[in-house]
């Protein structure tokens, strides 16, 4: 990529220098700035704006963007911009009132926020943004999700933080969802296993949700593990996050991370590379193992034998494909609370639900396409193990949509990944170019 492609308004081509964004003689910013926000991840959390950490880096971004001259946008994601349209249009839902308008609000801005996100890091050149930096902020985010909010969640439960942002909410508009959206809980505590049972949710809203953000948050922590000064602190990570991810009893997560790991042995095994490929199965061998022989081995049999939450399921979906006819084309913005108050609210638990019965079918057509598209653009000619981790953390959004929400993080995470995939194969290929047509002249 050469600097010309990334020219600023008042900078002339080649130019471009973090003094182009200076805010005062004090404070220097510049285009990679916005993106350490997300690594303030604790912060906003305890602020009770965790939910919104995507959304509050994304303010500075827009920025960055709005003062480039040229915008790149890859014909991939163009699906993104209209499922973003679409998601806008949704506020013409046949249900209106305070409530309604909250929710369509707490669920728009993340997808929203996601057009410049994505942008961002596609546009942003890797000299001024690393991927190395993009790496080792959300394998950091993986640590203090995984391990800080699981232990957390699996010691205190239900417990919740007073944070600034829940004290300072009017009593006028709050409702349990705003509760959770800035006073989340620790963890769930359910007892369909037959006994109590913490299930981390820190720094998410709900356990599944928390679980969702991990399918995508461990392919980027193992994408990451490559700038790590030694091996054995990976390990360390991993051996502590399976705790949690054990005990969560989230089967959507073991599920994800199941598929993810077959894929990249087939993939492997299909490329002749039976060495690399062997290496992951005994590793997954090995951790199976000593789950099973262990007393988390007695947590994932009793799990296994749960079968409510699974009607519970089916029901909820079945809800949604009734609810369709009524508003087709726009959806209702937002998920409905149940008619049975001990069920969860229409239009959750599953992005693609969600997509259906917030946003229509026009809405689902553009997110799946998407989703589909962006994962068959990364999984082609995959050149090294980063880009396979990559294309890894895009490609489980598929059968995790299903059963999962993406909703505040995952969904983040995800389109991170596809632009940082698309933004170094396009700079790799700009490169080689230029080294092409350098040694033709010569």
């Amino acid at each position: 990529m050469t600097a010309s492609s990334w020219d600023l308004r008042r900078a002339s081509p080649g130019a471009l220098s973090p003094s182009h964004y200076d805010l005062s003689a004090a404070s220097r910013f510049t285009p990679a700035t916005p993106f350490y926000l997300i690594s303030a991840l604790p912060l906003w959390w305890l602020l009770g704006l965790g939910y919104f950490t995507f959304v509050i880096a994304a303010v500075p971004m827009l920025f960055v963007l709005v003062t480039t001259s040229r915008i790149r946008v890859p014909k991939v994601f163009f699906w993104y911009l209209m499922y973003a349209g679409w998601v806008v249009v949704s506020l013409a839902m046949p249900e209106r009132g305070l409530d309604r308008y909250l929710s369509w609000t707490v669920r728009s801005l993340i997808p929203l926020a996601g057009v410049i996100l994505f942008l961002y890091i596609y546009n942003v050149p890797s000299r001024y943004l690393s991927t190395k930096k993009i790496l080792t902020t959300l394998g950091f985010f993986f640590i203090f999700t995984a391990i800080v909010g699981g232990y957390l969640g699996l010691l205190f439960g239900e417990v919740r933080l007073p944070t600034p942002a829940w004290l300072a909410i009017p009593d006028s508009i709050k409702r349990p969802f705003v509760q959770d959206i800035f006073a989340p809980r620790l963890a769930q505590t359910q007892d369909f296993l037959g006994f109590p049972l913490n299930r981390p949710a820190m720094p998410t809203s709900f356990s599944n949700d928390w679980a969702a953000t991990l399918v995508p948050g461990t392919f980027l922590a193992i994408a990451a593990r490559q700038y790590l000064q030694r091996r054995s602190v990976g390990v360390i990570i991993a051996g502590l996050a399976i705790v949690p991810m054990v005990v969560s009893v989230n089967r959507g997560l073991w599920i994800g991370l199941g598929l993810g790991v077959a894929y990249v042995v087939a993939r492997r095994l299909s490329e002749g590379r039976f060495k690399l490929a062997l290496q992951l199965f005994f590793a997954v061998v090995f951790v199976v193992t000593v789950i099973a022989i262990s007393p988390l081995g007695d947590i994932v049999a009793a799990r296994a034998q749960a079968e409510g939450t699974t009607t519970a399921r089916s029901e909820l979906y079945s809800d949604v494909i009734a609810a369709v006819p009524e508003s087709p084309i726009v959806g209702f913005g937002a998920p409905r609370a149940n008619d049975n108050p001990l069920r969860p609210a229409v239009g959750t638990h599953g992005m693609f639900w969600s997509v259906l019965f917030s946003r229509g079918i026009p809405g689902l057509v553009f997110f799946v396409g998407f989703l589909g598209h962006l994962s068959f653009t990364t999984g082609r000619k995959i050149r090294n193990e980063k880009e396979l981790w990559l294309h890894l953390a895009v490609l489980t959004a598929l059968p995790t949509m299903m059963f999962y929400d993406h909703l505040p993080f995952a969904l983040p995470m995800t389109l991170i990944a596809g632009a940082v995939f698309l933004r170094d194969r396009r700079e790799a290929d700009l490169s080689e170019a230029g080294r092409a047509a350098q040694a033709w002249v010569s």
